[in-house]
């Protein structure tokens, strides 16, 4: 309470003139998106943190680039800042470093456990694991500069990266892996999106990083007035319960925690070697 105070002190001094010309804070996305899942989330808290804000930091528009190049894209863009100036992520030491995070979790300790996306039909091999070294004999896919794919690398795993998100899933189909890890908030959309290709969740294992990894809002390092901006109105939104209203909004969320609240599966640790 007190941090909040502190902090929001701290900005009313800064801003000489709240009817100055509306902030344009630029992301990447889709102005017009078809889904309604996780990346929606996200952009309507950012939403939030910013019309929490309004009355004391002035009004603001948002605005979409649209590139294709992904996170690695995006990264690059708010290190330079140019292009847009806000992307969320996994939080890793480089990130840290390369960024300024805006330091509270968005997905509420979610992105810290994992469940696998596997062909169907290969359940039975994976019932038979009880152990890291058991489960090491699997191969696995990823995204190119997944830090979960990083992760399992640094922890012996043999890893096939692709750019093609969607061409991941058709990878996996094709057996030319045999998991793609995926967060407790993403496996029941993607059981359903990919359930022709043969795909389905994994039914036995639950993965868990042993040093968290959040999910965390980034802005340029020199852009201390956006930085505290979202920082003040995100816990705003805390504090009001406005965060909690979103988040259990999107039934992705209140599933991935009814999974783990109930998950009677073998758990797996793995070393995370991305955040110190």
């Amino acid at each position: 309470m007190m941090i909040l105070a502190m902090l929001f002190m701290a900005n009313l001094m800064v801003i000489a003139n709240v009817n100055a010309d509306p902030l344009q804070v630029r992301i990447t996305g889709n102005p017009n998106p078809v889904s309604v899942g996780p990346e929606v989330f996200f952009e309507k808290l950012l939403v939030l943190a910013l019309e929490k804000t309004r009355v004391s930091h002035g009004d603001f528009v948002v605005a979409h680039t649209m590139h294709g190049g992904g996170i690695a894209r995006d990264r690059a863009m708010v290190i330079a800042g140019a292009g847009i100036d806000v992307m969320w992520g996994s939080v890793t030491t480089e990130r840290e470093r390369q960024m300024r995070l805006i330091p509270i979790d968005l997905l509420k300790g979610l992105n810290n456990y994992r469940v696998l996306l596997i062909n169907e039909d290969a359940q039975p091999k994976f019932s038979k694991v009880k152990n890291l070294d058991d489960l090491r004999k699997f191969t696995v896919g990823s995204g190119e500069h997944w830090t979960d794919g990083d992760i399992f690398r640094n922890n012996g795993f043999a890893v096939s990266a692709t750019s093609s998100y969607g061409g991941l899933f058709k990878m996996l189909a094709a057996r030319r892996f045999n998991f793609i890890s995926r967060g407790l908030y993403e496996i029941n959309n993607d059981s359903s999106e990919y359930k022709a290709l043969g795909l389905a969740p994994e039914e036995s294992l639950l993965i868990k990083y042993d040093v968290p990894i959040r999910y965390c809002f980034f802005v340029n390092k020199d852009n201390q007035a956006l930085g505290d901006r979202l920082e003040v109105g995100l816990r705003m939104a805390i504090e009001d319960g406005s965060f909690d209203r979103l988040f259990y909004d999107y039934p992705a969320f209140k599933a991935g925690e009814e999974l783990l609240k109930n998950s009677h599966r073998t758990l797996i640790q793995l070393k995370n070697t991305k955040t110190h």
